[in-house]
This record gives structure tokens, C-alpha cells and sequence, in this order.
């Protein structure tokens, strides 16, 4: 689709006289989903469709028409004929779709639009028409991102729906909403989600990669290719790959930002880089990460992994070995198109199917800081007080909320903390206990969260990588209470799941959160992690003094 939005504005610039088609809502069986798009010039398709058939040939005749007319249309079809009709517009069902006859009074939306999703930012075209019949009378369009600021009539409807346009972002799924006005006039609002292309990485120059590459660039994949080979990572033998890249596999993943919307597929040319490049992306967010190999290898592949801590179990069984959808293939293509239709198939079930753990971000802010003299999480660190570093490396990470816990020096840490989208709760009972805090900060979370990260607002030290990584295993995984462990210590942040809730309530303040564990040894998932950072906090100048210097 972002690609059809580019051919657009190409054809827009050349001043083209094109229109621009949009299915706005189906009834029962259709040909395509809302929100697909054509482009037309007279009754010739230039670019996309909306479904073939029936339907794609009267958008052609309205669209001819609006580049006479210059006048907007919406138009019913409907797909009810008798199995011998001609047409074959048999499946039952009806479509709306919408002809843009001047699209070039958008251009400066589609260009916004694009210019997001470039800096892969999501958000959402927003389509207000005013109409009667068939006729339009207005049409405005307008591109918000995630959290941007929506146009007055537009925040009404949604209101009287009960529906928040960040969720309809969020869903994926365009929403469709006609209201009657006087006249019989119509408003209709069209709220089309648009996210940037997923990006697929491909580890491995040869035969299979270049053949994944080739079929995946059709099916909406970003494609990057990386290898250390330099005669096979060169571009002219991946003209569908946004970028191919010849570096040694770990220095590559170390550049990427393996989020969400990345996939990984490891087809190196041997056990050995297949190693090293999993290594460097097994702990990462990445939506889906498969390498190629026999059964064999890829079990005793799973047990080095696991023996040598490289990875969780739960990690380990994220990862898809053998890669691909066993439909017996045999050739490079074949293999190819097993792998690309496992990732086809992940992709949706990430998107509409599976639900993802909710994790809530506890931070404990509330003590005195009495053995430090002064209130320590306001001391500066990394060029911003303690409290703002530690709640700056949250907000990168997969946490769903953040929640600060306060009690002593509320109004100091709240006035630092004001420009972070973060939950202040006051903890009246903190000189009682740590534990206090933590069940101040779990009755705040509710019952929306799957899991509660206790962060301690003195452990500024703790990299954004290890906080990240115990939430993803969390996700990943079964197991409800995690533990970063440095060579067999255990350290902070912890990861409890929200089963554990009432439990929380009824713990001997005396012991703290050390009884839950106590009392769950078979729940606990140890992480082995590469810093000590985990082990230590400050709380003493001379704690101060020695974490300030290796700042620097």
C-alpha cells in the first residue's frame, strides 16, 4: 500500500489528471477489504484495485466520469447475481467506494503520510465527507500520527461512538461511520490505519536468500540482506532489497533496532554464522526470528544456546527450527516460498490474532534517601537527575505504562518527572517499607496489566537492553516471576505476573518481595545478564562517587 501512495504522488507531480478510488465498507462477502485503494486515469487502472470484477469495472466508468465532471462520488455495489449472470458478482455481498476526482488538492496529506511513515511512524489518513445521494460536496482529508491532535468534527464522532483513534490505529482495521443530517444529507468519517512496511531481514547471501528476497518484496516486506561475503552481498543481485549490507553478522545486528515489526530469517552458509548471527538477535524484540536447518541441527543448536546461557528456554522456543511451513519442498524456490508463507502467516497472527502481555513499569521513588544526605534520585546522572534517567530508559521499551511511586519529596520528583507520560501515585505509609511502595504501585496498575516491572529509582545504572529483555521473555514465555542473575547473583529489576496480585497484599513486610519468590521457587525464570549494573544501586556518596566516574 505505501508503495501505491509513492506511485501516487509520482503521478501527482507529473500533474497527471488522475483519480483515486477507496473502499470505504463492505457488506457480507466482497472482493476486498476496506481501505483498499486504486489509482485511475479515465477508466484505465494504473495502479492497485478494489477487488477485480464487478466492482473494479464500475469504479472505472465513475471514475471516467469524475475526470469530466471534476466532482467526487460514492457508489454502492452490489454482488447478488444468479450463478449464471455474466458478471459473476455472485458472492451476496456489497460494497461501498469512494472516487476522489482531485486528489491533488491532498497531496500535502499524502506527502505528511509518507514522510512518517519513512521515519516508520504510525498513524492514520483520515477521510470527512459531506454527501446526498451519490454526490459529495465536500471531501477533506487529514494525516494524524499516533498521538496527534484530530479535527473538532472528527473528535465528536468518534465521541459519540465510545471510540479513541489510538485504538483504531492500533487495531489495524479502518472504521467506518455515517451519521444523518438534515436534508438527507450524510456525514461520513473514514479512519484508515496505515503503519510502516515490516521489515524483513535476511541473513545470508546465497540462493535461498536471493530467492526470499525476490518473493517477499511482493508481499509488503522491507528487505534487507546482510552477509560477509563480498562477492555475494552486492545489490545488483538483490534489485528488491532496500539495502544489502556486507559486514560481519554480529557488528549488523548490533546497528538494527530489532522492534516489533522486524523479521529475521538466519540462511548463512553454515552452522557457524548461523550461530553468531543468532546470537545477536535471539534476545531481541524481533516479531519473528527463523533459521534454516535439519531437525538435528537446529536441536543441538537449541542446547548450546541453552547450556551456555545465550538464551532462555522460553527464548529459544520463540525461535522458528526448522525455518518455514513444511509443504515438502524441495527447490531454492520452494524453500523460499515455505519461509515466506510462515512469515505472511506470523505477521497476522500478530497483528489480529495474538494478544500480547500487558507490562506495567513500577518505579520506587519514595524514600528519604537518609544514608545519601539529600534526596538522591534528584542528584544528576547522565546529564539528567537519577529518577529522569531511569524513567527515560523505560519509556524505549516494551512497557504498555509507567507508574512512580512517591512518598517523601513527592512534589520535587513529580516537577522533575512532568514532561515523561508517566502514573504518580503517593505512597502515605512509604516509611513502613519498600513493600509498601510496591503495593501502592500494584493497586494503581488495576486489573488491565499481565505483569508488574518493579524498577528502583537508585538503579539509574541498568541498561534500557536488560530492561527490555526481561519484559520480552516475559511476553515469550510461562514463567511469572523473573530475575536478572550476574555470574549466579541475583539483582534488580524483578518481573512479576499480575497472578500474583492478591498474593502481594498479604506479604510479611518484614521479608518483602523476597517471601513471593520464596514461596514460588518452580515460577522463577533466572536471565543471565553481562552487567553487574543489576547487583548494585546507590546509596552513599561514596555509591555516588564510584558509579559517577565510570560515566566518564
Amino acid at each position: 500500500m505505501i508503495a501505491l501512495y509513492e506511485q501516487l504522488i509520482s503521478r501527482l507531480k507529473a500533474g497527471a489528471n488522475i483519480q483515486t478510488g477507496s473502499l470505504l465498507f463492505t457488506k457480507g462477502s466482497a472482493p476486498q477489504f476496506p481501505g483498499a485503494m486504486a489509482i485511475f486515469e479515465k477508466e484505465k487502472v494504473l495502479g492497485g484495485t478494489l477487488g477485480g470484477g464487478l466492482l473494479e469495472a464500475e469504479a472505472q466508468k465513475v471514475a471516467a466520469l469524475s475526470a469530466v465532471t471534476r466532482k467526487s462520488v460514492l457508489q454502492w455495489v452490489h454482488f447478488q447475481s444468479e450463478l449464471e449472470d455474466p458478471t459473476g458478482a455472485i458472492c451476496g455481498g456489497s460494497a461501498l467506494f469512494l472516487i476522489d476526482a482531485n486528489p491533488t488538492q491532498h497531496r500535502d496529506v499524502y506527502l505528511q503520510m509518507l514522510d512518517s511513515i519513512r521515519l516508520r511512524k504510525s498513524g492514520a489518513l483520515i477521510t470527512l465527507i459531506q454527501s446526498s445521494g451519490n454526490q459529495v460536496h465536500s471531501l477533506q482529508r487529514r494525516w494524524i500520527e499516533q498521538q496527534g491532535a484530530l479535527p473538532e468534527t472528527t473528535t465528536s464522532i468518534l465521541l459519540s461512538e465510545n471510540l479513541d483513534v489510538k485504538q483504531i490505529i492500533d487495531s489495524r482495521t479502518p472504521c467506518y461511520i455515517e451519521t444523518d443530517g438534515d436534508n438527507g444529507e450524510k456525514t461520513i468519517l473514514f479512519i484508515e490505519p496505515i503503519h510502516p512496511i515490516p521489515q524483513l531481514i535476511i541473513a545470508g547471501a546465497g540462493h535461498i536468500g536471493q530467492a526470499l528476497s525476490r518473493i517477499s518484496s511482493l508481499v509488503d516486506f522491507e528487505i534487507t540482506v546482510v552477509d560477509d561475503r563480498p562477492d555475494l552481498a552486492v545489490s545488483s543481485r538483490f534489485p528488491d532489497a532496500a539495502r544489502v549490507i556486507c559486514q560481519p553478522l554480529y557488528q549488523v545486528f548490533n546497528t538494527f533496532s530489532l522492534t516489533t515489526d522486524v523479521y529475521v530469517v538466519i540462511a548463512t552458509q553454515g552452522h557457524r554464522t548461523d550461530i553468531e548471527a543468532l546470537k545477536s538477535c535471539i534476545c531481541s524484540n524481533a516479531a519473528y526470528i527463523g533459521v534454516i536447518g535439519s531437525k538435528r541441527k537446529t536441536a543441538l543448536m537449541g542446547q548450546k544456546f541453552i547450556a551456555e546461557k545465550w538464551a532462555t528456554p522460553e527464548e529459544w522456543k520463540f525461535v522458528h527450527t526448522p525455518v518455514g511451513i513444511d509443504i515438502h519442498s524441495r527447490t531454492v524456490n520452494e524453500i523460499a516460498v515455505s519461509i515466506l508463507s510462515e512469515l505472511i502467516k506470523e505477521r497476522h497472527e500478530i497483528y489480529f490474532s495474538r494478544s500480547k502481555k500487558q507490562v506495567t513499569a513500577i518505579v520506587l521513588a519514595a524514600g528519604k534517601s537518609t544514608r545519601m544526605g539529600q534526596q538522591k534520585l534528584l542528584m544528576p546522572f547522565e546529564g539528567k537527575s537519577m529518577i529522569a534517567t531511569v524513567a527515560g530508559k523505560i519509556a524505549g521499551t516494551g512497557s504498555s505504562r509507567t507508574i512512580v511511586v512517591t512518598g517523601s519529596d513527592r512534589n520535587k520528583i513529580e516537577k522533575e518527572l512532568e514532561a515523561f507520560p508517566v502514573l504518580f501515585v503517593d505512597n502515605e505509609r512509604y516509611e513502613e517499607g519498600m513493600l509498601t511502595s510496591v503495593q501502592a504501585g500494584v493497586a494503581a496498575a488495576g486489573t488491565e496489566t499481565d505483569g508488574y516491572l518493579i524498577l528502583l529509582g537508585d538503579q539509574p545504572m541498568v541498561s534500557k537492553a536488560v530492561i527490555n529483555r526481561l519484559i520480552i521473555v516475559f511476553q515469550k514465555g510461562g514463567k511469572g516471576l523473573l530475575i536478572p542473575v550476574f555470574k549466579g547473583k541475583r539483582g534488580h529489576p524483578v518481573l512479576i505476573g499480575s497472578k500474583y496480585t492478591d498474593e502481594i497484599k498479604t506479604l510479611n513486610p518484614e521479608i518483602g518481595l523476597r517471601e513471593l519468590f520464596l514461596n514460588h521457587p518452580d515460577d522463577i525464570l533466572e536471565i543471565e545478564v553481562e552487567s553487574e549494573d543489576v547487583l548494585k544501586d546507590i546509596d552513599t556518596p561514596d555509591d555516588y562517587e564510584l558509579e559517577t566516574k565510570q560515566i566518564f
